[in-house]
């Protein structure tokens, strides 16, 4: 792709009509290019709403109007907020269900409050025959390897929680050093006469996703079977639920750049277990293959097959309202020459049957 030159609200106009595009009220395509950004409002839908293939090598319009793209990129933006909605519940199920099961068995006394902290209540996969830990040769030789560095093993641990995080106040999750002998291995921080003292259930609550994915490969097998459980799941599937949160990771962080979900896809470099994409009938864009007799991993999901992994532990039902609307707008509105625009969004998403997208929702 060649770099394109900067061009002006009025020079873009411009070169839409010249495509074709019908727009009728220009200050409004001018206010709404100015709030919106012109590469997610136009680039980002484009593809959905030109002629293709291009007439004689150029981009041409054929029925769409500038309506249909405030439709399309208004759609993304209220799908985002639903699904951010979605994301947000299941990291605090998470995060609960982190805390209160190593709880149980680990930090169940005052005294034993740090427990979590101390790397003997963990398994240090860096110790284990890390080569044949799954998918070690792809996403999890960090995890892995860098055991010994993960966050809350580091002797500034506490230190750092109470600077850094206002409702962490040092002045409540404290006792005085008299009353508390911090136990054997574990993080301790005394500020003054008084040591720092904070539970895990406090603690998680500033631990980004990436940290509760590192803490939920490190604990033990007793802790593990009890996360599990909560999700609806056995011990047996410990591979596939940690596989399921490296792609729940995936959207999480295109949700949270406001990037257009519908051209979402997982990235190449996560890669999805057998045991997941036969569970749920996936269909990667990479497919597993083999490669001088090694498994080279599927990878690649559309937005479709990650509504499916995200689905097994959390209710889609307030996507459906958002793209019924959609589905019913575009019929209403959008005049139907040369393609269909439904047809076209929903095979964007991963896949063009809008009767298996109420399967997965509804």
């Amino acid at each position: 792709m060649p770099i394109k030159p900067f061009k002006s609200i009025d020079e873009q106009l411009i070169i839409l009509r010249a495509r074709g595009l019908k727009i009728r009220d220009e200050a409004f395509f001018k206010e709404y290019i100015l709030k919106n950004n012109y590469f997610n409002v136009i680039n980002g839908n484009e593809d959905l709403l030109l002629v293709n293939p291009p007439v004689a090598g150029q981009k041409l319009y054929d029925t769409a109007t500038f309506d249909d793209f405030v439709r399309l990129h208004k759609f993304d933006k209220i799908l985002t907020n639903g699904l951010t909605s979605i994301l947000h519940d299941f990291e605090t199920r998470l995060k609960a269900s982190i805390a209160k099961n190593f709880c149980y068995f680990y930090c169940r006394t005052t005294l034993n409050t740090m427990q979590y902290t101390n790397k003997n209540n963990f398994n240090n996969l860096s110790v284990s025959p890390q080569h044949a830990y799954t998918l070690y040769h792809d996403q999890y030789r960090k995890i892995v390897d860098d055991f010994d560095e993960f966050l809350i093993f580091q002797p500034n641990f506490l230190y750092t929680l109470t600077k850094y995080n206002d409702f962490v106040d040092a002045r409540i999750f404290s006792t005085e050093g008299a009353h508390y002998s911090p136990p054997a291995d574990c993080c301790s921080y005394q500020d003054g006469s008084r040591q720092i003292v904070v539970p895990l259930w406090v603690a998680i609550e500033t631990f980004d996703f990436g940290t509760l994915i590192r803490f939920v490969h490190y604990v033990k097998s007793n802790v593990m079977n009890g996360i599990l459980k909560d999700f609806g799941l056995e011990s047996a599937d410990r591979d596939m639920f940690l596989n399921s949160l490296d792609i729940i990771r995936e959207i999480r962080n295109k949700c949270a750049h406001f990037s257009l979900i519908n051209r979402f896809s997982t990235s190449l470099s996560v890669k999805v277990l057998p045991v997941l994409v036969n569970r749920l009938h996936l269909h990667p864009m990479k497919p597993a293959r083999t490669v001088r007799g090694n498994l080279k991993h599927a990878a690649k999901l559309s937005l479709f097959d990650t509504l499916q992994v995200l689905g097994m532990y959390e209710s889609l039902t307030r996507l459906k309202k958002p793209l019924k609307a959609l589905i019913y707008q575009n019929n209403r509105s959008f005049k139907k020459r040369t393609y269909d625009l439904n047809e076209r969004m929903l095979e964007r998403m991963g896949n063009k049957n809008y009767k298996d997208w109420k399967h997965v929702l509804y």
